[in-house]
This record gives C-alpha cells, sequence and structure tokens, in this order.
C-alpha cells in the first residue's frame, strides 16, 4: 500500500467519499465548507483542505492537521474554520467526524425564528427538542474560543444551525455526521416548502421520538452510507477504491 498505511488510507478513501457525497446533495459552496474524520480518541484528524471544492477531492488530497491547528501531513492550506473540528474533537474524544457546510435551505431556514418540526423522517432526526442555533456570530469560526462556542451549542445533539452562515454536524461515525448533515438540509427544504404555502402539521412528539429510534440505527445509517458511495461512483466515477498514490 504505497506510502501510506492500510489505515490511513481508509480513513482518506471515506473522508473523500464524504466530500463527494455531500456535494451531490446540496452542500457545495464552491471552494467553501469542510469535513474531517480521525480515528478514535486520536490527537489529529484528516480534513479537506481550503482552496478545492467538496466535488473535488480524493484521498491524496487531503491533510492530516493536529488539534492546535498544525498541518502534519499534506501540501494544501488548511481552512481558517478548523477550530470547528478541533474543539469539538478536544472535547468530545467518541467523535470521529465533523461536517460544516453551507447548504441553501438551512441557511434560509436557520435565519428565520421558529422552530425545526418533524414534517418528515429527515425532521424527527433532530426534533423534538429543536435543533440548537449557534447566534454568537454568523462570521468565521476562526479561534479556539469561537470553535469551543459551537460545540457548548453543538452539545449532544446531532447538528446545529449557524445562523446565516451554515451548519455543523458530528457523530462518532463518518455516516452518521454525513447523513445528519443531508437530512438536515433535506428537512429545512421541506418546512419551507410547507409554509410558502400556509399552515402545516408534523408528527407528534411520540412518534418523531419513535422514528429516531428506528429510522436512524446504525444499520440504517451504513445502508445509507453505502447508497450515496454507490451514486457517487456512478456519477462522478472517482474510482477511489482503485486509487494508489
Amino acid at each position: 500500500m504505497s506510502k501510506f498505511s492500510q489505515k490511513s488510507f481508509s480513513l482518506r478513501q471515506a473522508l473523500a467519499y464524504a466530500c463527494r457525497i455531500l456535494a451531490a446533495n446540496g452542500h457545495n459552496d464552491t471552494v467553501l465548507g469542510h469535513v474531517s474524520y480521525r480515528e478514535p480518541e486520536a490527537n489529529t484528524f484528516w480534513m479537506k483542505p481550503s482552496e478545492m471544492g467538496l466535488d473535488e477531492v480524493t484521498p491524496e488530497t487531503l491533510i492530516r492537521v493536529d488539534l492546535d491547528g498544525k498541518v502534519i501531513e499534506g501540501e494544501l492550506p488548511l481552512h481558517l474554520e478548523f477550530p470547528i473540528h478541533s474543539e469539538i474533537f478536544r472535547a468530545r474524544p467518541e467523535i470521529t467526524c465533523v461536517v460544516h457546510t453551507h447548504p441553501m435551505h438551512s441557511i434560509a431556514f436557520g435565519a428565520l425564528e421558529q422552530p425545526l418540526r418533524p414534517l418528515s423522517h429527515e425532521g424527527a432526526q433532530f426534533s423534538p427538542p429543536d435543533v440548537p442555533r449557534f447566534t454568537l456570530t454568523s462570521n468565521l469560526i476562526k479561534t479556539p474560543e469561537l470553535g469551543k462556542q459551537v460545540q457548548n451549542c453543538l452539545g449532544g445533539a446531532p447538528a446545529c444551525l449557524l445562523k446565516n452562515h451554515g451548519i455543523v454536524t458530528a457523530a462518532n461515525t463518518i455516516e452518521g455526521a454525513v447523513i445528519a448533515a443531508i437530512n438536515l438540509e433535506r428537512a429545512c427544504q421541506i418546512q419551507l416548502l410547507a409554509a410558502a404555502c400556509g399552515n402545516y402539521s408534523w408528527s407528534c412528539d411520540e412518534e418523531a421520538l419513535a422514528k429516531q429510534q428506528t429510522h436512524f440505527g446504525t444499520k440504517q445509517l451504513q445502508n445509507l452510507w453505502k447508497y450515496h458511495c454507490r451514486k457517487v461512483d456512478s456519477i462522478t466515477n472517482p474510482s477511489f477504491k482503485d486509487w494508489e498514490s
């Protein structure tokens, strides 16, 4: 396996898929937005570099970063908002993947002062309780202090909305964080569509909580992840599984 270990390659391969999957599902914003992935409780993580779109990422373009923002491996530059990732990883050793993107419907919904309701299965992943909102600033999260504030806002939730900015998701698996980002964007889109037509209904708390247990388990997330990987292969044919440096 070339100059990278098998474990390192597997992490890079999965992270490259994550970036491409998000790009194919409404999360691309030119070269903005980023995803990170690490081994459990490790003090370094692989991350999408800046100056590159989510849809352009391959395993060889990723960079490895420590919790203080020092690039350990890779030649491409680091995103200024790395503290979103480093501070979540620092506070929660069980988390292995963090997503920060700028999906259109999530940004629009996050600017409204109304709760996200479980109108759809996807919405039930986040409500009840309501998805948390980070309102301290709409600017870039460039400092450890702001990164800690984002982590505090996220808490144990699968996702939070950064008002007038974007979203953050975090999970103990890469499929969990990526599917949460896709589901949050779809939930926001569906509620915006329903609200534009007038009054709308949503699942009661009991049903929504039941959906959280039945629709977003490990097996379901893995099946969705595999589907999205197949879809990316069919659209872009990145041949990540055959990649060698």
